[in-house]
């Protein structure tokens, strides 16, 4: 990162923050689903096999969301960390 221009940084910054807020919001809807089919189970309105096998791949998806967030996280951290040694 040493040799792109501080535009180029910043550039390169908004783009991983981007990234970062695609997948934090997909976390979120994964959480909210999960709430209701956790409540959807609770009323028995699904079976716990249908249960099982969503929360499982709910859960699956989470975690690789939650993965590359901490990814493009600290790629931001670095860029920040980089401007910062720049003294902008």
């Amino acid at each position: 990162m040493k040799e792109l221009k501080d535009d180029e940084l910043i550039d390169l910054a908004h783009n991983e923050l981007k990234k970062w807020q695609i997948n934090f919001w997909a976390q979120m809807i994964l959480c909210v689903l999960c709430l209701a089919e956790s409540t959807l189970l609770f009323f028995g309105l699904i079976s716990i096999t249908v249960f099982a096998i969503l929360w499982f791949i709910f859960i699956g998806l989470y975690l690789f969301h939650n993965k590359k967030s901490k990814k493009f996280e600290m790629k931001i951290k670095e860029i920040i960390d980089e401007l910062q040694s720049r003294n902008i």
